[in-house]
């Protein structure tokens, strides 16, 4: 028998942990952990699919984004609509495709907190960990949301990951992974400047973090980091900073609708609402004397590599939401959401904190709880595209919004129009025109809001010599601009689209106009 497995057998998991070694595996373990993976992926795949007759706000924007991949886009950086395109491109333009990626996003994310998990609590408490990672709402009912937020996760993720590593190991494949992480995080979303500052923070707390702090090291991850996001600062140079300038005026429109402690309360309170199952989980584990406490799990680690492992957890599960609370505390406005990626350690910080107790997870009983749990979620997220629904909350979701019936109308009348010919554009707000650009039954690009600028993979003589169906809101006057650039552009008597499934939703009431072809569309 090998020294290792000597070890293995006569040392505690604690000894293992505190000399920064990973236990092994065992078969079971594995196996639980695949099942994991794979009900999540599979679960928060197909209970959307049934859940929408729709795809959801932020979904249908991603798919008018990823008509034509950009390095940058006017509110965002790109790679929501990189991941929508790939999936589309994969596996065509459906419900599954919209769906897949931010499945995939949630699994990837435990996928990558996997290795902190076996090496700061061994397997069956990693495992347990992981499953209670998966309780949080961010992970399952927020999930199916393609946007922003959830495109994060899994990168947010994956540079803790890399900088534990980094830290920890400090070999230079991992200074250099934990730049490029960052890079694909910040093309994500800018949130993750939060990311470096909880670094920092975690660098100035624990000198063990700073043993392979050296010039070369941060050298390769800034390269790294630059690798993957100059493209897209080359962009944001060359299009005068426009995500920068939505967000400000975004963030002063969004001042105006609530009192300070009103944003501040909101925004602390989702989150406490996120991590509720796991807090309700936690306070029973604390509270019941289901095994004896695990002394040297509830002592202070007395080795340097188990101090860093606790401090690391800390800083860097809670450190960058600390920030932003600070900011908030100074009068900056939070939207709850935008801490979406920022607990992948939440499952870890959980585990830490009830040591032993939190064995009484390792059973069966618990398992078959979990996934009722999980079924829950589903079917109270499926019952949005339900007429039960409007009857149970007296509104109607989003999810059972008639897109299908009213591409399906906007078709029509296009081939009445100009029999033979494609149509190839759709120009209106983002919403309607994006649904119907979506659920069309020909190939068509939307010109957000009308305006050129936006959507620069749009030109005036392409879509004046191909035409386009025009839809918008009634309250929004979309005429005025569009009456610049189109002065052939004919208004029609407004659409009323009656939904096909009864009670789900009202009676739509859109505007709607033509700009006829002008010439070849090739």
């Amino acid at each position: 028998m090998s020294e290792y497995q000597k070890m293995q057998e006569s040392q505690s998991i604690t000894a293992l942990v505190s000399e920064g070694v990973t236990p092994s595996v065992l078969p079971q373990t594995r196996t639980i952990f695949y099942f994991l993976l794979a009900f999540v992926v599979i679960f928060w795949t197909l209970v959307p699919i049934l859940g929408h007759h729709t795809p959801p706000l932020d979904v249908i924007e991603m798919t008018t984004w990823a008509q034509v991949p950009q390095l940058g886009y006017y509110k965002h950086p790109p790679l929501p609509a990189w991941g929508i395109y790939l999936s589309e491109l994969i596996f065509g333009r459906n419900s599954f495709a919209l769906f897949i990626p931010s499945a995939l996003s949630i699994g990837i994310a435990i996928l990558a907190v996997w290795p902190l998990a076996l090496r700061f609590f061994g397997a069956k408490r990693g495992v347990i960990a992981l499953f209670l990672q998966s309780t949080l709402i961010y992970y399952n009912m927020y999930a199916p949301d393609y946007n922003h937020n959830v495109a994060q996760i899994p990168f947010w993720a994956l540079t803790v990951s890399a900088f534990y590593f980094a830290v920890s190991d400090g070999r230079a494949r991992y200074w250099i992974f934990f730049g490029a992480a960052l890079g694909v995080t910040t093309l994500s979303k800018y949130s993750a400047a939060f990311l470096p500052l909880a670094c920092v923070v975690l660098l100035m707390w624990e000198k063990e973090a700073r043993r392979y702090l050296s010039v070369t090291n941060i050298s390769l991850a800034a390269i790294a980091f630059f690798a993957v996001l100059g493209p897209h600062l080359f962009w944001l140079v060359k299009h005068d900073f426009a995500p920068i300038h939505y967000m400000n005026d975004r963030l002063g429109d969004l001042s105006l609708n609530a009192s300070w402690s009103e944003r501040f309360i909101s925004y602390v309170g989702m989150q406490v609402l996120v991590h509720l199952v796991l807090i309700c989980v936690g306070v029973w584990c604390a509270r019941g004397k289901h095994v004896q406490p695990d002394v040297n799990l509830n002592a202070p680690m007395a080795s340097k590599v188990g101090r860093l492992n606790q401090r690391f957890l800390w800083a860097m599960g809670l450190g960058p939401f600390a920030i932003t609370v600070v900011l908030g505390l100074s009068g900056s406005y939070l939207h709850p959401m935008w801490a979406t990626a920022m607990f992948p350690l939440s499952g870890l910080i959980f585990v830490q904190l009830l040591s032993a107790r939190i064995d009484v997870l390792w059973s069966p009983r618990w398992l078959i709880a979990w996934i009722l749990l999980m079924s829950f979620f589903g079917a109270i997220y499926a019952a949005k595209n339900t007429a039960g629904w409007h009857q149970l909350t007296n509104k109607y979701a989003r999810a059972s919004y008639p897109g299908p019936e009213l591409a399906r109308e906007l078709d029509q009348k296009w081939r009445l129009a100009f029999p033979g010919k494609p149509l190839r554009f759709i120009v209106g707000t983002p919403w309607e025109a994006g649904v119907a650009s979506f659920e069309s039954s020909f190939d068509t690009r939307v010109l957000i809001e009308g305006d050129l600028t936006i959507s620069p993979w749009i030109s005036k003589n392409k879509l004046s010599n191909c035409g386009a169906l025009v839809v918008w809101d009634p309250n929004v006057d979309m005429l005025t601009p569009l009456k610049r650039d189109w002065p052939q552009i004919r208004e029609q008597e407004q659409l009323s689209i009656i939904p096909d499934r009864a009670n789900t939703f009202a009676a739509l009431r859109l505007s709607w106009a033509i700009i006829p072809p002008q010439g070849n569309c090739n």
